[in-house]
C-alpha cells in the first residue's frame, strides 16, 4: 500500500468509528421498548399528562417547585421561574415533544417522574430561538390531587458543542 492509500484507509476507519458512535447516540435517545412500566395507574397518568401540558399556578403545591433550566439557572417557585423569562423578554412560541421519547413512571400511586425530549422555540426580542431539551419532571399526589414539584431541562448539545467539549483548552 502506498502512503495515499494508507491515509485514505485511516480516514475511512476513523469515519466509520465516528458514525458508529453517532448512530448509538441517536438510538439511545429513544427508551427501550418494554423496559419501564408505562401502563400502571392509568387514571393518574391521564391527570399527570394534563398537568404536564399546562403552565399555570394551579398545578403547584403552595409554590413548592424548584426548576433548573437548560442554561443552569435555578428557580425557587413558579413566580421566580416566570420572572426569569419576563426579564429576558422571552415567551414560549412552541413546545413539541419528540415522538417515542416520553416515559412516565408512577410509583405507589403518589409519586411520578416524567422524562422526555422536547423541541422548544422561544420568541425573544432578538428573534426566535430554538433548542432541544431533555426534560425531567417530578410530581407528587397529595389529598387526591397531582402537583408538579420539580423540573430540570438539559439542553441537547450540538455536534459542534460536543466537539468543543472533547478538545482540551
Amino acid at each position: 500500500m502506498n502512503m495515499k492509500q494508507q491515509r485514505n484507509s485511516k480516514i475511512i476507519f476513523v469515519t466509520a468509528i465516528m458514525l458508529f458512535f453517532i448512530a448509538n447516540i441517536v438510538v439511545a435517545q429513544v427508551p427501550p421498548q418494554g423496559k419501564y412500566n408505562t401502563t400502571n395507574y392509568p387514571e393518574d397518568r391521564k391527570a399527570i399528562d394534563i398537568l404536564s401540558s399546562k403552565m399555570d399556578t394551579s398545578h403547584f403545591l403552595n409554590d413548592d417547585m424548584i426548576a433548573v433550566g437548560p442554561e443552569g439557572k435555578v428557580s425557587y417557585g413558579f413566580e421566580q421561574w416566570r420572572q426569569g423569562f419576563a426579564e429576558k423578554g422571552a415567551t414560549f412560541k412552541s413546545i413539541t415533544p419528540r415522538p417515542g421519547t416520553s416515559v412516565l413512571r408512577v410509583y405507589n400511586g403518589d409519586a411520578a417522574v416524567k422524562n422526555m425530549i422536547l423541541d422548544v422555540v422561544f420568541t425573544t426580542p432578538g428573534g426566535d430561538m430554538s433548542i432541544t431539551v431533555i426534560r425531567t419532571e417530578t410530581y407528587i399526589k397529595q389529598n387526591g390531587k397531582w402537583y408538579f414539584v420539580a423540573g430540570q431541562g438539559t439542553k441537547l448539545a450540538t455536534k459542534e458543542e460536543l466537539e468543543k467539549l472533547g478538545k482540551k483548552q
